[in-house]
């Protein structure tokens, strides 16, 4: 007579799927709990771009040592640094708050209505030169979609990125950048060789404060901020950036900097450690986006 009850392997594979469900279920109550908010944009088939790269600013960088020699010829060494690990702290020894988290998508994630601050560093290396050193901050949208970065019009590029304003103070006094502003996209700090290096705290701004504005619509670190010390010759007219990144030599090499920025519906969460004691983020009411 033939057993009626259910074959030995049927029940272990039975067990098995019960058994693994269960650890699915368990996992993903886990995984709900301890996630945090989503971020505000999808990267869906992101590209990085020739604008994430350090010659996407001039293509003189670095030195070329089989073709010019030139050991001595950068000005000055500049550094972007901001609170990129969220913690209430910019430590320039941390790399989690510089390094490759400033050019890696998302970059620095400020909320909308909410300021973050960045710390501007310039060392200078020479200073028996003529002319003038030249610090300049710089916005630019990014186009994750194409390899180059770049966007067809200006129209496209304000209605496809976020949109952030970058201030001279938590104040909110003197507005030096707004990404969506074509006359402020650029702003320059100059010194006089008589005075520089001596003269770059009272020229140079020690920090600046950059204010989310409206939410990155399609990718993560669609918002460039870009920071360059060059030399100027002397009496020579001051350039635009544009002109700047025609010129593939210069009497001094120009270095940079870079951040990239994603702006959020809302401020990401934060884990201060010194209860934001450095003033590092900021919750501020939202001015006209116009």
């Amino acid at each position: 007579m033939q057993s009626s009850s259910t074959p030995t392997s049927t029940v272990r594979s039975g067990s098995l799927l019960l058994i693994a469900c269960l650890s699915l279920s368990t996992f993903s109550v886990q995984a709900q709990k301890s996630s945090k908010a989503p971020l505000p944009v999808v990267p869906v088939e992101q590209k990085e771009t020739q604008m994430d790269l350090p010659n996407s600013f001039h293509k003189y960088y670095g030195q070329r040592i089989n073709g010019w020699r030139d050991t001595e010829r950068s000005i000055a060494k500049v550094d972007l640094d901001s609170d990129l690990n969220y913690d209430g702290v910019i430590n320039n020894n941390d790399p989690q708050d510089g390094g490759a988290f400033e050019g890696t998508p998302p970059g620095l994630q400020v909320g909308v209505a909410e300021m973050s601050r960045i710390i501007l560093r310039v060392t200078p290396y020479r200073v028996d030169f003529d002319g003038e050193v030249v610090v300049s901050l710089e916005l630019s949208g990014i186009n994750r979609s194409v390899s180059s970065g770049e966007f067809d019009s200006f129209e496209d590029e304000i209605n496809q990125t976020g949109r952030i304003r970058v201030w001279n103070g938590p104040e909110r006094k003197v507005l030096l950048l707004d990404s969506a502003d074509p006359n402020k996209r650029y702003v320059e700090f100059g010194t006089q060789y008589r005075e520089y290096p001596y003269n770059l705290p009272t020229v140079i701004p020690r920090s600046v404060y950059v204010e989310g504005i409206k939410p990155s619509e399609a990718y993560q670190g669609d918002l460039r901020l870009l920071l360059t010390c060059s030399h100027r010759a002397p009496g020579t007219t001051p350039e635009t950036f544009a002109q700047s990144r025609t010129k593939l030599i210069k009497s001094f090499r120009t270095t940079f900097d870079h951040i990239l920025l994603t702006v959020r519906p809302e401020p990401l969460t934060k884990e201060f450690t010194n209860n934001n004691a450095e003033g590092n983020w900021i919750m501020v009411k939202p001015i006209s986006s116009k």
